[in-house]
């Protein structure tokens, strides 16, 4: 009555799927080893899920194959001596008057902007820097003039 249950369960499902987690995995590897019949069943799972997959098989189109080959045989065709560029593809980037590749000008204005906002963070940091070490040098003095001012009493 137990394995009934167990088979009804799903777990064998979701083991043959490879869905189970590791605790179900090692209970259904113990209940293999109590009920060998559970292998059957197994199988017959396997089976069952290859039939359904098999019967409700989409086929690709005709196109798809086609393309498919086609690709294949591209790759696979010899071409003939000192034709080697027949295998590459090529990107032409160069620009209508052959001299230079020009950009659109929105990213022009995006890298100029960029360029004077890291400039102005650039001043900024060495600005604050440099007021830093001389609010640090201040207080150091302070320390030695009241150290100095303290000592003598």
């Amino acid at each position: 009555m137990e394995l009934n249950h167990y088979i009804q369960s799903g777990i064998i499902e979701s083991y043959v799927l490879g869905i189970a987690t590791s605790s179900e995995m090692e209970e259904l590897q113990q209940m293999r080893r109590l009920y060998p019949s559970l292998n059957a069943e197994i199988i017959a799972v396997e089976r069952r899920i290859e039939r359904t997959a098999l019967a409700e098989a989409v086929s690709p189109s005709p196109y798809l194959k086609q393309r498919i080959f086609q690709h294949i045989n591209w790759r696979e065709e010899i071409s003939p001596p000192g034709n080697d560029k027949s295998r590459y593809t090529f990107i032409n980037i160069h620009s209508k008057d052959g001299q230079h590749i020009t950009v659109h000008k929105w990213w022009r204005l995006f890298f100029i902007i960029t360029f004077i906002l890291s400039k102005i963070c650039l001043f900024f940091a060495i600005y604050y820097f440099l007021k830093y070490q001389q609010s640090r040098e201040r207080k150091v003095e302070q320390r030695m003039h009241t150290e100095q001012t303290v000592s003598p009493e």
